[in-house]
């Protein structure tokens, strides 16, 4: 590796994240938090923002799903390793977009295997940092652009979506799910922040933490508690709406619901 990667432990046993953090750093890893529990690394990962984050499953009060689940989407490390000792989660892990699962007791080399796809996740994320970094700095010097179109790679290459064809965004771990008005969904690796920022706000609106919806899509609002509401869109598809951004959106409408 041509830098050296970041890297957060959790692990509740203690000998279990001591061993991890020492076999990392043979790897040549830069451990800069172990962490007891899932509100620990909470707090680590948002000072810290490590490359890699290597975390066990079960867990006391938060598990290794909820402290995924409790970050911002742009706040989740580029790589994701699950290390633990059940194999029954394994499903679940890749669903929420995990790059590894290890199973315990493993072994230097095949922690190896996992810090070498981490090192090839990382470096394609940094590239995507640089390019999003350029394309800040050339529209600071103008007016902004906004996108028309998504460049989403599939097992093929690469497919053109308009952005008149996106219904509403949805994050999806280090990745955001374009769902287009035909009923089909298309995932693309970005970030929900970022894009945000290349979105027309007159055409979009970001409803929640991990949804920005099409505002002439919109057909109605629901309030399911205090604290809760959700958006029904024309394809029938329902989309959370956080409090705080209930009167924005309101205002944006015009409506008072």
């Amino acid at each position: 590796m041509s830098f050296r990667l970041t890297a957060i432990v959790v692990d509740d046993e203690l000998p279990a994240r001591e061993g991890l953090a020492a076999d990392l750093a043979a790897l040549g890893l830069d451990v800069i938090a172990k962490c007891p529990d899932g509100r620990v690394a909470q707090d680590a990962i948002r000072r810290h923002r490590p490359d890699v984050l290597f975390v066990d499953v079960e867990m006391p009060e938060i598990d290794g799903f909820a402290l995924l689940e409790s970050l911002e989407p742009e706040q989740l490390p580029p790589a994701i390793v699950f290390a633990t000792a059940y194999d029954e989660h394994a499903l679940r892990a890749f669903e929420v977009r995990a790059l590894d699962y290890v199973l315990k007791p493993f072994s230097l080399e095949r922690l190896r295997t996992a810090v070498e796809r981490a090192d090839q996740r990382v470096r394609e994320a940094k590239a995507l940092e640089a390019k999003i970094g350029h394309a800040d700095a050339a529209e600071a010097s103008g007016t902004p652009q906004y996108v028309t179109q998504f460049v989403v790679r599939n097992h093929d290459g690469s497919i053109v979506v308009p952005v008149s064809e996106v219904d509403w965004i949805e994050a999806d771990t280090y990745y955001v799910r374009l769902h287009l008005s035909d009923g089909r969904s298309r995932l693309m690796r970005d970030r929900m922040a970022v894009l945000e920022t290349r979105l027309d706000p007159k055409t979009f609106f970001r409803t929640h933490r991990s949804a920005i919806v099409r505002l002439d899509r919109i057909r109605a609002v629901k309030t399911l508690s205090r604290y809760e509401h959700t958006i029904t869109l024309a394809s029938g598809a329902r989309v959370p709406l956080s409090r705080d951004r209930k009167t924005r959106l309101a205002s944006l409408l015009g409506r008072n619901w």
